[in-house]
């Protein structure tokens, strides 16, 4: 296949400029167009009586949004020799552009002849790929398309399993995908997964009313109600906590469970919390540990790759899995609990926990306990897309006001400097010791120290740098434009490749760090201020230590008054971190955060 695949991200820039920020403006135009698009899709397919029908409209709405050519819907097949194969079903293009369905082509491919993308699909991870024109200037016409330049395929999963491919093609122009796109465009592919998922449901009705007795059919309408329910509460609840609890109650209710929980990963803490809990039909909090952490937990050890439903027998249970549980699931007599992970693409988001006072194994193959799972695991997913969209709108609006600082304060310093220069080549200003002379010198110094807090107000409200070229870089840089010549030097040591931390927690400590430089320019009148990050077997420890004037009341009140300080403790306790100070009169002030490090 002559095909360059890549990941289509455009190239890092060293400082935040107008076509940084430009592209930053385009990729959340094209995540906010792709959401609503979403939207509108998912309420499109809710009203409609024929999903099928409904396709094309959904590509088309969804192809517009992303601003690509074409849109096609390939979903699994098994061939008459049990090869894997992927049909193309239904497809949208744009005017002009050649259709890839086609009447006397149905379209089939085997998964065999592209085994490297398939493998990265059914393993729940998107594909981005660039196309080159062949040497004689024919089009693709396989699974890349006809005529494309850059594609991505984005996979559907349906209960835990893989059933079809999205695909999103530009066939006039080789365009990068951004990451935040690309995340849209997954939650897209979800949307339609979920309507797919019903359609089953009402296929699986339509046969049940053919083959099966009437309490089966009730069954099955009964869950097509409570999904559509929950899906125009999904629609217009904003309220993560509030949806699981209204979708948890709806579960014990269907399946008469005396107790459930749902339990999602928060990344930001590294560790697992209960965000519904309901007992005897009835949201309460629960009466044992709400959170535990990711890394050491028995929790984690025993559940982290669980990607199927698993049945609990409370009373063949030795240890606690989860602090507290144990003793609360024997107190209220519950005989087994059935865990159902959350998972997106390949990875583990959460659990639904239903618990029983009756043998109940045969819950956890109940078509509505999938359908309530995957609404779960949709409601997390699009809960953190807002949360990475509002992130991502704060940090273009730092660097806007950075960038002012920059273009407007700093250049305005730079001005009067120069203005200076040229005031201070008079005769009357040559005279040493003359008042005039003494002025000027009071002024430049003045001005100088204006330009400084100006820089160091930019490289602090800057775009993160941790993401683009790592935590290292960062801080080095960070040193050599803290540095005053003259005045103060600021240095780092550490020499660290990678902290294997998160690029959300690398970003943190920068700020941290930041501050503390900060902190130390504006207060303490230091000569030397030392960055240092160590690598210790367990946990880094990121340090800004300075001999300055150091603090006359205790470091502690200062954090609690200061808002610097405060600010610094609360982004440390945000990651997991444990942050410090220390700090006596005359002899300087330390600063430092310890941080876990990620398990392998």
């Amino acid at each position: 296949m002559n095909a360059t695949v890549a990941l289509l991200e455009p190239e890092a820039e060293a400082t935040p400029c107008a076509e940084t920020l430009t592209r930053i403006n385009e990729s959340l135009r094209a995540r906010e167009r792709l959401l609503t698009a979403s939207a509108k899709a998912s309420r499109l397919l809710l009203e409609t009586p024929d999903v099928r029908a409904a396709i094309p409209a959904v590509l088309g709405l969804l192809g517009e949004a992303a601003h690509v050519d074409r849109v096609n819907l390939v979903q699994t097949r098994t061939g008459p020799n049990g090869e894997p194969l992927l049909v193309l079903m239904s497809e949208w293009t744009g005017d002009g552009v050649t259709p890839s369905l086609q009447e006397a082509n149905p379209c089939c491919y085997d998964e065999r002849n592209f085994s490297v993308i398939c493998s990265e699909l059914r393993a729940g991870r998107s594909v981005c790929f660039s196309m080159e024109p062949l040497s004689d200037g024919q089009a693709f016409s396989g699974i890349e398309g006809v005529g494309t330049r850059t594609k991505a395929l984005v996979p559907i999963f349906v209960a835990g399993e893989f059933v079809g491919v999205v695909g999103f093609d530009n066939t006039r122009q080789h365009r990068a995908i951004e990451p935040s796109e690309l995340a849209a465009l997954e939650t897209a592919a979800g949307v339609i997964g979920a309507a797919l998922h019903r359609e089953r449901l009402v296929d699986d009705v339509r046969r049940e009313r053919e083959h099966t007795a009437e309490e089966r059919v009730a069954e099955l309408a009964k869950a097509n109600a409570v999904i559509r329910g929950n899906l125009e509460r999904l629609a217009g609840e904003t309220d993560l906590h509030s949806f699981m609890g209204h979708m948890l109650l709806e579960a014990t209710r269907q399946f008469d469970a005396a107790s459930g929980a749902v339990i999602v990963l928060k990344d930001s803490l590294q560790e697992w919390r209960i965000v519904a809990h309901v007992r005897d039909g009835q949201l309460a909090q629960p009466t044992y540990t709400t959170s535990v952490p990711v890394a050491g937990s028995a929790f984690t050890a025993r559940f982290a790759e669980l990607r199927a439903p698993l049945y609990l027998d409370v009373g063949q249970q030795r240890t606690d899995i989860w602090p507290g549980a144990l003793e609360f699931h024997r107190r209220i007599g519950t005989v087994g609990t059935v865990l159902y992970p959350l998972v997106f693409g390949a990875r583990s988001v959460g659990f639904l926990v239903l618990s029983f006072r009756r043998e109940a194994q045969d819950v956890q193959r109940s078509e509505l306990l999938v359908a309530l799972a995957q609404q779960a695991t949709l409601a997390v997913q699009l809960t953190r897309l807002a949360y990475s969209a509002k992130e991502a709108a704060v940090l273009m609006e730092r660097t806007r006001i950075g960038q002012e600082i920059h273009d407007g304060l700093a250049q305005a310093f730079t001005g009067i400097l120069l203005q200076l220069g040229a005031v201070e080549e008079f005769p009357s200003c040559r005279k040493r010791g003359s008042e005039l002379a003494l002025t000027l010198s009071r002024i430049r110094e003045l001005a100088r120290d204006g330009l400084a807090e100006a820089r160091r107000s930019v490289m602090a409200l800057r775009l993160d740098q941790t993401r683009r070229a790592g935590l290292e870089l960062a801080l080095r840089q960070l040193a050599d434009r803290s540095t005053v010549p003259g005045r103060v030097t600021c240095t780092f040591e550490g020499g660290l490749t990678a902290t294997g931390l998160k690029p959300e927690h690398e970003h943190e400590l920068l700020r941290i760090a930041q501050e503390a430089v900060s902190n130390a320019m504006r207060h303490a009148r230091p000569r030397v201020v030392r960055i240092t990050m160590t690598d210790e077997d367990t946990h880094w420890i990121l340090a800004v230590q300075d001999d300055g004037s150091g603090m006359e009341q205790s470091p502690e009140l200062s954090a609690r008054r200061g808002y610097g300080l405060a600010s610094m403790r609360q982004r440390a306790g945000a990651i997991g971190g444990e942050w410090q100070i220390a700090s006596e009169p005359g002899r300087g002030t330390r600063v430092s955060v310890r941080m876990l490090k990620r398990a392998a």
